[in-house]
């Protein structure tokens, strides 16, 4: 039951199919400089109204321009159903079983100036949001989670139009995701068809927000009324991946590389204890599953691999002392983090630390908690 109980927060490996590879510390929204400049400058010089989305309705017959960035190979083109023209993108399955992990089409874009991102679904499930969902989200070229635009669970019966604003990213260069995700159940199904991708903006509307690589020759002949007084402050263009030198709360990773070696060698089965620190790479929006509101991110692990820590935020919103933000999330990519808590390990693609709290089952006589600290590893503030 606690696979069932976890699954729907699992995205660890969807991030880095999207990407190929880990996503290592890269923070939510960097974009390098000489890529910012770029992309804002054709943002600006898109036309009015057109879709900067290749392949917006599969029309092609293939997925070019898309890629399966998924944990599952479970997304392809189909005719079954098709709200314009003749084909659409099937993601997932609409037999049973349902997929075990995520299956997702992305596709990286360069956002234009007051850009609308619209598309169309054909969604199915005969399963609950607390273990699948069908959802679309806005990523990072790194493969960071910067905004959920959606997350459901539902069957529409038909083709049923979503539009969202993404001016906030206005001349970054992002991926749009689209996918489905569950935990392999054999009697459920989840499914999601898209069709008509359309991301247009309105055109030349503002000035490019980069200041110009290279200066006039000649000064201009009103002078600056004023000069700023000191360089901005810039965040850390890396966040530490190993613990700082000094730990305020217990800290071993290698224990916990170790459990997890033995896990995948089925030498171990029981969930083990362990305390691990990292920095936050990904946040998630909260979600209600059967046993209450969960709050999940994912901690980077000195071997690369990215845990997932699941915390009940009914309960931790229950303790005596300690208590978190009453708001998720109250941790934030870059963050370095100390977690204590319960380790499971159900198979490679469902594993993760939980009972972060005091409300623990009988079965399970330790606290855990979460302490959230900077980016250095300091003026932390423990929640459990």
């Amino acid at each position: 039951m606690l696979n069932r109980l976890v699954a729907a927060g699992m995205l660890l490996t969807l991030v880095s199919g999207c990407t190929g590879g880990s996503t290592g510390s890269a923070e939510a929204n960097s974009v390098p400089r000489d890529l910012a400049q770029s992309t804002a400058r054709q943002a600006v010089t898109t036309a009015a109204g057109t879709n900067v989305v290749a392949n917006p309705g599969f029309e092609t017959g293939s997925l070019s321009s898309w890629t399966s960035c998924g944990t599952a190979n479970s997304a392809a083109v189909s005719t079954s159903q098709a709200h314009g023209g003749t084909y659409s993108a099937l993601i997932g399955s609409t037999a049973k079983p349902e997929v075990n992990g995520t299956a997702a089409l992305c596709q990286t874009v360069t956002v234009p100036v007051a850009a609308t991102l619209s598309f169309w679904v054909y969604e199915g499930t005969n399963d609950t949001i607390s273990y699948v969902d069908q959802e679309a989200d806005i990523l990072s070229t790194a493969g960071t989670q910067l905004a959920q635009l959606y997350a459901e669970a539902k069957s529409t019966g038909g083709w049923v139009q979503k539009s969202f604003s993404l001016s906030a990213y206005a001349g970054q260069t992002v991926q749009l995701y689209f996918g489905v995700k569950g935990n392999g159940y054999s009697k459920d199904y989840v499914y999601e068809y898209l069709d008509d991708v359309s991301l247009t903006g309105s055109g030349a509307t503002s000035a490019p927000t980069a200041t110009p690589t290279a200066t006039p020759a000649g000064s201009p002949t009103p002078k600056p009324t004023a000069t700023p007084t000191g360089s901005p402050t810039a965040k850390p263009t890396a966040t530490p991946t190993a613990a700082p030198t000094s730990t305020p709360f217990a800290c071993n990773n290698t224990q916990f590389l170790n459990d997890q070696s033995e896990f995948a060698a089925g030498t171990i089965s029981a969930d083990q204890l362990v305390d691990i620190c990292g920095s936050v790479t990904q946040v998630l929006a909260s979600k209600k599953t059967s046993s209450g509101m969960h709050g999940y991110f994912y901690v980077q692990m000195p071997s690369g691999y990215q845990i997932e820590i699941v915390s009940n935020l009914d309960a931790m919103a229950e303790a005596s002392t300690d208590k978190p933000p009453s708001t998720w999330p109250w941790v934030a990519v870059g963050d370095y983090v100390y977690v204590q808590g319960r380790y499971y390990y159900d198979n490679s693609s469902s594993q993760g630390v939980d009972w972060t709290e005091d409300d623990t089952d009988s079965s399970w006589s330790h606290t855990g908690y979460v302490a959230v600290c900077n980016s250095a590893g300091a003026s932390c503030s423990k929640y459990w």
